[in-house]
């Protein structure tokens, strides 16, 4: 691959989201970036839950793109993004209860 040329493919998942505050996943270490095109987010149980995500190289508030999102029982979620991720850059993820999964499909990018 060249400098520039992407790679589509997913970048993360399915993964189970836990109650407490955990990285999902980061980019590589060097030489690429990520293009996340689009986050799902399924609820594989029957109550409501709330979900919160963040980027960077920590989770805090201010990192946040998703905070208490509402993801109904047995439903899920699709949204289209442009979110940009540098290297070593890492995502950060939690639920207010079990039965989360999600996953990112987007680009990978020579740097």
């Amino acid at each position: 691959m060249a400098v520039g040329d992407r790679n589509e493919k997913r970048m993360i998942g399915p993964v189970a989201l836990t109650t407490a505050n955990a990285t999902v996943g980061s980019t590589p270490g060097t030489g690429k970036n990520w293009v996340i095109k689009q986050i799902t987010i399924c609820n594989t149980g029957l109550i409501d839950a709330l979900v919160y995500l963040a980027i960077g190289s920590a989770d805090t508030p201010a990192n946040r793109f998703m905070s208490a999102l509402p993801v109904a029982g047995a439903d899920s979620l699709v949204y289209d993004t442009g979110i940009v991720l540098g290297v070593s850059d890492q995502i950060f993820g939690y639920a207010d209860r079990d039965g989360i999964t999600i996953m990112f499909n987007g680009w990978e990018k020579e740097v």
